[in-house]
């Protein structure tokens, strides 16, 4: 019976590990098509834009899948980057695509580790996510010199993985934070709760046996710990009503965020929608805060 139990236990630790390190992910192609069906772009359009695919090894050695899109015109060589969310891949960002393009931004959007078309990895809620980030960084000044101007934008995953990365790599001028969570411990803690109804004691637990698989801490995914300490501007953005990761936690990053910071609530909007809840309001803000410190 002990054994039973333990064995019990020990599945149930595991899949709650998974939850992280090994997340249920869509088919690429399935998930593109799915942009087109909810209207988030038209499907015509978007293959009628000419894109360039390419792949940037990783510090680790998979490899990343990358789509860049040139904004005809654009001599300053602004260039906005894109992070995903957990699960998704680069599709998840094409939503942007027109406003950006409009404004003039050429666009970089690329898969996660363990995401789309991307080399496999275990995923790290941005913990190895941010030096993949800096290698695509690297392409931008590598292929555009030293005077492009580099935005970060990020969703959920790849929001903080966005605010990470400003913590190692000074060079972008602005970064924009959509729907991020402060902490991945204090994410666990009010999923568990909210969706599992597990007690938050099991975190440390499943902490540890995520670090003997993938090589990190819980407690090592802390945004709002480089936030406290960059001087990067930040815009954050959040809808009022997300679930799955809370408004409070947007509003606690900006609170400690010293200067140069923005931050919009969107009324009525859900994970990872708030653009197409309100894209007036967002476009308004996002362009507003980039005219202000992309110069």
């Amino acid at each position: 019976m002990i054994r039973f139990v333990l064995i019990s236990l020990f599945e149930c630790l595991w899949c709650l590990s998974n939850l992280i390190v090994k997340p249920r992910r869509l088919n690429y192609q399935k998930g593109l098509q799915r942009e087109f069906d909810s209207r988030n772009i038209d499907a015509k359009e978007y293959h009628k834009i000419k894109k360039d695919h390419f792949k940037i090894t990783s510090d680790y050695g998979y490899k990343l899948s990358c789509e860049f899109i040139e904004c005809p015109g654009n001599v300053d060589n602004k260039i906005v980057i894109f992070c995903h969310g957990l699960g998704y891949a680069r599709y998840g960002c094409i939503k942007y695509v027109d406003f950006f393009l409009k404004i003039g931004y050429s666009i970089l959007m690329y898969d996660h580790r363990n995401h789309g078309e991307s080399g496999k990895a275990h995923t790290s809620m941005g913990f190895y996510e941010r030096y993949d980030l800096v290698r695509v960084v690297d392409w931008c000044y590598e292929t555009f010199g030293s005077e492009c101007k580099v935005v970060t934008h990020g969703e959920s995953m790849g929001a903080a993985t966005v605010l990470l990365h400003l913590g190692i790599d000074k060079r972008v001028k602005c970064a924009i934070a959509d729907c991020a969570y402060s902490d991945l411990t204090d994410l666990l803690r009010h999923q568990l709760k909210q969706f599992y109804h597990l007690p938050g004691f099991l975190i440390p637990v499943v902490s540890h046996l995520t670090y003997l698989r993938a090589g990190f801490r819980y407690r090592q995914v802390s945004p709002i710990m480089t936030v406290r300490r960059v001087e990067t501007p930040i815009l954050f953005i959040h809808g009022k009503i997300d679930n799955m990761v809370p408004s409070r936690m947007s509003r606690k990053m900006y609170r400690v965020k010293m200067d140069k910071k923005a931050i919009y609530l969107v009324a009525k909007a859900r994970h990872a929608a708030s653009y197409m809840t309100n894209k007036e309001g967002y476009e308004k803000r996002v362009e507003e805060f980039l005219n202000k410190y992309v110069k």
